[in-house]
């Protein structure tokens, strides 16, 4: 898609995201020209980050970069898939940078399910609208945010999903909201 080859985009993951919430955004932002690359916590995640599927094992997959070592000035863009992952996420200050960063120069950040408790931990949510797995909404309403029971939810550089049964709307947003954006000088 015109506007999306060749951005980059950060899929940030611990052991515990749910599969589809990052391969079916993953194949489309790359079927639209995008280039996804996996962003895990620490070395161990450059040999292997669990998935799930809902509550059986998922096909894991390896970190090509870490988050210590990047910045948001490396990418067009942020995808954090839900699962149990953004829970083992949110308490990490080098996520809570990365993200920061994220929403600071106002590069797309897109969140699907629990992806959510990510932005809660960063707290950048306060004032905005949002997105999210039903079992998180009150922590989205106590963390300043107003929550959205709705497929997907769209605010500024933002776009959410209450999970995998929102995919087909969600990654026609982020396809869009990708093309819309301004793209990361080359290094």
């Amino acid at each position: 898609m015109q506007g999306v080859e060749g951005k980059r985009i950060a899929a940030l993951l611990s052991d515990g995201f749910e599969e589809i919430e990052l391969t079916e955004p993953f194949r489309a932002l790359e079927e639209a020209g995008a280039v996804v690359t996996i962003v895990g916590l620490d070395e161990r995640s450059r040999t292997r980050i669990r998935a799930k599927r809902d509550l059986d094992e998922g096909t894991a997959v390896k970190a090509e970069e870490l988050v210590a070592d990047c910045t948001a000035e490396d990418f067009d863009g942020l995808l954090i898939p839900g699962g149990f992952s953004p829970d083992r996420l949110r308490t990490n200050t080098e996520v809570q940078r990365f993200v920061g960063e994220f929403d600071a120069a106002k590069k797309p950040i897109f969140a699907v399910g629990h992806g959510a408790q990510v932005l809660i931990s960063t707290k950048i949510v306060r004032g905005r609208q949002l997105t999210g797995a039903g079992s998180i909404a009150d922590d989205i309403r106590n963390a300043g945010a107003l929550y959205r029971d709705q497929p997907t939810v769209q605010d500024s550089n933002w776009v959410s999903a209450r999970g995998a049964d929102d995919l087909g709307q969600f990654n026609r947003l982020i396809v869009e909201k990708l093309a819309s954006a301004q793209p990361t000088p080359a290094a």
